[in-house]
């Protein structure tokens, strides 16, 4: 298993300790300066004084319910949120939720857990930022297969070609233009749809030669070298 200093990693950023100014802030601020993180406290939590960190510490406590609009809400869901919860009421878990809170600690904070609850929030955050990027990595290929596939359907219909046919003429074409397989058939999609709009959805793109619809001259066969 690889091993690393996560604390060291924690001393690369920046907190803002979002808590009123008592002794049990001043418990917490004495726990970052003893993990060396650089921190600012901020009373009540406004915008402007959190753009720049990177975690939150906040107390929900009534004061933030009236501070925290949807502006501030959007800002802090991106931030990695440890949120000190005074009581357990509906209103209070649900706003932690909505802040997608990494962790908690519980008040009357105590000096051990401060570490363990940040920690936890750090690599939470982490988590769940990889699993955004992968599902994003997927939807971009499952859009990438819609198009492929889009553009497959297109020169089959058109130029009465097998599947197997119509893929190698897209990578073919990808080859020849030095570009991807998504580009050539994204392209091929664009063409479609301004044919469409030139001559009508009623165009019967799939009419062969030698069709009866041929003979009438309403069908179009397209070949693509």
């Amino acid at each position: 298993m690889e091993k690393h200093d996560v604390v060291a990693g924690l001393r690369q950023m920046q907190v803002g300790l979002c808590h009123p100014l008592d002794a049990e802030c001043r418990l917490i601020s004495k726990q970052l300066e003893r993990l060396g993180m650089p921190y600012q406290q901020v009373w009540p939590p406004v915008i402007s004084d959190l753009l720049s960190v990177n975690l939150v510490v906040l107390s929900l406590v009534p004061e933030a319910f009236i501070k925290i609009d949807k502006a501030l809400l959007n800002l802090l869901k991106n931030k990695i949120v440890v949120s000190v919860l005074k009581f357990e009421s509906p209103m209070v878990l649900d706003l932690s939720c909505q802040l997608n809170s990494a962790s908690l600690l519980f008040s009357p904070v105590k000096p051990f857990g401060v570490l363990s609850a940040i920690v936890l929030a750090v690599n939470q955050h982490k988590v769940r930022q990889d699993l955004l990027k992968r599902i994003s990595k997927l939807e971009g290929r499952i859009e990438s297969v819609r198009s492929i596939e889009q553009a497959k359907r297109f020169l089959m219909d058109t130029s009465g070609i097998s599947d197997a046919e119509a893929f190698k003429v897209i990578r073919n074409r990808s080859m020849d233009k030095r570009c991807s397989v998504e580009e050539v058939a994204q392209s091929i999609i664009t063409a479609k749809d301004a044919l469409v709009l030139a001559l009508g959805e009623s165009i019967p793109f799939n009419a062969q030669p030698g069709s009866e619809s041929t003979h009438r001259g309403t069908g179009s066969v397209v070949r693509i070298k």
